[in-house]
């Protein structure tokens, strides 16, 4: 179990709540795999299944999407003003402190750009996509 969650019932809820990983319910894809928007019976919460036809990792839906999606559309980019972009660089000069410094082993990431900066709805930025993460 994961969190306390049995993971074949976190597997068969995702299942359902993609409709077997319908493209409908795609929101993008990458070189390591695809990434689907799902409400799941069991609320907000975060994990992993490993299961022979499927392997996935659960994360929260940040609201806003990429740094990239929010730039290129007018409206949103306007509502970006200075204080909420320099908002955006420290948290994520925050997030790769951590990823370096924070703990024993270094994490690398090696991908970043604004379509691996996730916004939420109050413009704090997560770091995304660790595929070619060392």
């Amino acid at each position: 179990t994961v969190l306390g969650f049995n993971g074949r019932v976190l597997h068969d809820n995702i299942i359902e709540a993609t409709e077997d990983f319908s493209s409908d319910y795609c929101i993008g894809s990458g070189g390591y795999g695809s990434v689907y928007k799902a409400a799941l019976p069991t609320g907000q919460m975060y994990g992993f299944c490993s299961h022979p036809k499927h392997s996935f990792l659960v994360y929260e839906l940040v609201e806003r999407g990429s740094l990239r999606m929010v730039l290129s559309n007018n409206e949103q980019a306007k509502e970006l003003d200075w204080k909420k972009r320099v908002n955006v660089v420290k948290g994520l000069a925050n997030a790769l402190s951590y990823m370096h410094h924070g703990h024993s082993q270094p994490i690398v990431h090696r991908d970043i750009s604004s379509n691996n900066v996730l916004l939420d709805l109050d413009y704090e930025a997560r770091v995304s996509d660790f595929g070619t993460a060392r």
